[in-house]
């Protein structure tokens, strides 16, 4: 995931102005990147390569637009948004602070020298 648009759309999540973009992060924060999947699907369909390029463009201005129709409430987007980024950010931290360590050498040598 690119950092300069995670920011943007961690930005975006947080003052509650979009739950779309709010969405995007925090899927990307857990290893879904949903304009790369899009991306695979265009390929897979041998898509011209500026498709590549300005549909994912299309598709994600087009749902950030219907977002005010499906929550016309602004209190509602706030809390989607800032729930959806919140929660992928303790989340992923729980992922990583429960996923199993790798174990230690003993030894005291590295693998890398002992090969040698």
């Amino acid at each position: 995931m690119n950092w300069i648009s995670s920011s943007r759309w961690l930005w975006r999540g947080l003052r509650g102005q979009s739950v779309t973009f709010a969405a995007l992060f925090a899927l990307g924060i857990l290893g879904f990147s949903v304009l790369r999947m899009l991306r695979h699907l265009l390929h897979a369909m041998h898509a011209p390569w500026y498709l590549w390029l300005i549909l994912p463009f299309v598709i994600v201005s087009a749902a950030a637009r219907w977002e005010t129709t499906l929550f016309p409430d602004e209190r509602q987007r706030r809390l989607w948004s800032r729930g959806l980024v919140l929660g992928s950010l303790v989340l992923a931290l729980a992922i990583a602070e429960l996923t199993p360590k790798a174990p230690e050498d003993t030894r005291g040598e590295s693998r890398h020298s002992a090969s040698r």
